[in-house]
């Protein structure tokens, strides 16, 4: 489900908010444009990762190679994992290394996912409208967006667009979202409802960051969402996850190579 629900993240003079609506369209179309390049070259990074659920949290290393991301799990709740969960996860890693179908299934989803991700950011510029509300104190400007309703969603991933509405905040050097906070204003459906449908008032919030010289990533991600799906019935999507302690990740690395380094490296602290 999370992946129906990334929300891709979207030069005016900080002074001078836009004028007409053609402004703020151009605007919005050049982000989505940045995103999208963003996307189809991404830069590795090693990173960690935490996740929270429902029932606690997870901790991750996390290396990123120009084939793919490799991770291992650090810490259960905040709490070091014990020999046999360690164990667990170097027995993970290993078949990484020795089963090529196991990797070769990791690898197509992450790539099924960053596709997923591309459906958002090219049809952003369509899907919603942008209108002014203000400048920070730290130059971002924050605009209120709603869904356009000339959009006409053409797959699962963006039809989300037709039933949010919140506020971005904008980066004006860099022309990329720095923030996202929306909320269904309504119920929306995926497959005409049969295959799953999220309710009305579900939220979703996320932030992202320069991590080097002109490159941003996400930093932040909030999920809270309510709906059914086909044959699971009632569901309740409700994740946190935070990424920090980004390093770029040499550009030689291969996916293997990354695999190896977790499987040596020690577990570091939790938080």
């Amino acid at each position: 489900m999370r992946l129906l629900l990334v929300v891709v993240f979207l030069l005016l003079p900080v002074s001078n908010p836009p004028a007409q609506e053609s402004d703020t369209g151009a605007l919005l179309r050049r982000c989505a444009q940045n995103e999208v390049a963003a996307l189809e070259r991404l830069r590795p990074f090693t990173f960690k990762e935490r996740l929270e659920w429902s029932w606690g949290s997870e901790t991750r290393n996390v290396v990123e190679t120009s084939q793919g991301r490799a991770d291992r799990i650090i810490a259960f709740r905040d709490e070091p994992l014990n020999p046999e969960q360690q164990s667990k996860q170097t027995r993970r890693l290993k078949k990484l290394l020795v089963s090529s179908d196991d990797r070769r299934e990791v690898l197509k989803e992450q790539k099924e996912e960053q596709q997923r991700r591309l459906k958002m950011a090219r049809a952003l510029p369509d899907a919603v409208l942008l209108q002014f509300a203000g400048s920070e104190s730290d130059g971002q400007l924050r605009f209120a967006f709603s869904p356009n309703p000339k959009f006409s969603p053409q797959d699962r991933e963006t039809q989300i667009y037709k039933a949010m509405q919140g506020t971005v905040w904008i980066d004006p050097v860099h022309e990329r979202i720095t923030r996202v906070r929306g909320e269904l204003y309504k119920d929306v459906s995926f497959g005409w409802g049969i295959v799953g449908r999220l309710n009305k008032g579900g939220r979703y919030e996320a932030s992202q960051a320069e991590v080097s010289p002109g490159v941003f990533r996400i930093t932040q991600l909030n999920l809270d969402f309510r709906g059914s799906a086909f044959i699971f019935g009632h569901v309740r999507i409700l994740r946190k996850e935070s990424s920090t302690d980004f390093t770029p990740t040499p550009a030689t690395t291969t996916f293997e190579e990354a695999v190896e380094k977790l499987m040596v490296a020690p577990a570091a602290r939790a938080r």
